[in-house]
């Protein structure tokens, strides 16, 4: 390989910049393409389903929207829900975090006085204005409708992207000649496959591991245990950082609710043990070590999606990151990045 000179270098870091440019800049468009484009992939089974049996395409498309359409509803109203309800118990929460202060600072001796003079630096006034059920709903609100918004755009990008999907590998033939074409579509359709295949494993996996994750916290009657469990199930798209993340704001929640008991140590347990069934146990029998990423690439990618585009960058972070891994482990002259981007065990494989 030759050494890259440094004009190379300078006009790489030049693209990287522009590109990080354009997809800050147009982010209200090219984040609800990239959900658009995930839902897609998930649910192009059922689309195949329904073409299968013989159903119209433009009857099936309407189906499949309508099915996304409800899934993302759902969840919008879910997250609505949980804001207005998480207000009314903030007086009862307040209660028992000044409590459990008071006893933390009562087992190492802290005068309550001396304490004090760093809370009276905080404006509460204002604080508990600003986390006022008002207020709370007047935002939720807002970002509610922002949602519906986001998810029009959504709905409109999955109408093109299901009706044009069937034809990207008869243009990919007549784009190019036939013994080109032929290995083009073929890699296409590995890659296709590929994908497809990491996104539905990790979303019923992640799905599977929201789910009995709120079953726990129901059992041990956890306050918005629904909630928790979808946090559970978005940042289990995380490897490895978001199940850490996911267990830790219900065990806390335990601790306030329950005192200093048995049970908040039995719900840490349980979370515990099941992120580390799912996650060392049966996400390996399902979906193996080939798409195994790198800590450092994880890490990166949350840094680089989450500066760009926020919370749905983070969570869009690793499976953007996986796609890139899947597209240049097909490419002979891009396997070298495939390689850097693995872990550990898939790279020494």
């Amino acid at each position: 390989m030759q050494k890259p000179d440094a004009n190379t270098i300078f006009l790489g870091v030049i693209t990287l910049i522009l590109v990080g440019a354009v997809l800050y800049l147009l982010q209200g468009i090219l984040k609800p393409f990239f959900v658009a484009i995930f839902l897609t992939v998930l649910f192009e089974p059922v689309m195949k389903a329904l073409r299968q049996i013989k159903v119209p395409k433009p009857v099936a498309v309407i189906l499949v929207l309508i099915v996304a359409f409800a899934v993302l509803f759902l969840l919008g109203l879910l997250v609505y829900a949980s804001v207005s309800s998480f207000a009314d118990q903030i007086p009862k929460y307040e209660q028992k975090f000044a409590g459990a202060l008071q006893s933390f600072l009562d087992f190492f001796h802290i005068p309550m006085e001396d304490f004090s003079r760093f809370l009276k630096e905080i404006n509460w006034t204002e604080a508990i204005q600003k986390l006022s059920l008002p207020s709370l709903i007047s935002r939720s609100i807002g970002s509610f409708f922002g949602f519906l918004a986001n998810m029009f755009l959504v709905m409109l990008f999955m109408v093109y992207t299901l009706f044009g999907r069937e034809y990207l590998f008869f243009r990919v033939q007549r784009a190019f000649e036939e013994s080109r074409s032929q290995r083009i579509a073929e890699a296409v359709r590995k890659i296709d496959a590929q994908i497809q295949r990491y996104l539905i494993a990790k979303t019923m996996i992640s799905l599977a591991t929201g789910i009995l994750a709120t079953l726990i916290l129901l059992l041990f009657r956890v306050d918005f245990a629904v909630v928790w469990g979808l946090i559970t199930f978005l940042l289990n798209y995380i490897p490895n950082i978001g199940s850490t993340i996911a267990t830790i704001p219900p065990i806390l929640l335990a601790m306030f609710q329950f005192g200093l008991t048995a049970k908040p140590l039995l719900v840490a347990v349980s979370l515990i043990l099941l992120q580390v069934i799912m996650g060392n146990v049966v996400e390996p029998r399902v979906m193996g070590r080939s798409l195994d990423l790198s800590p450092l690439v994880v890490i990166l990618s949350l840094i680089f999606w989450g500066f760009l585009w926020g919370i749905v960058g983070m969570i869009l972070a690793v499976p953007i990151t996986a796609t890139v891994k899947i597209v240049t482990g097909n490419i002979e002259a891009l396997k070298p990045i495939s390689v850097l981007m693995s872990g550990v065990r898939s790279g020494d494989e």
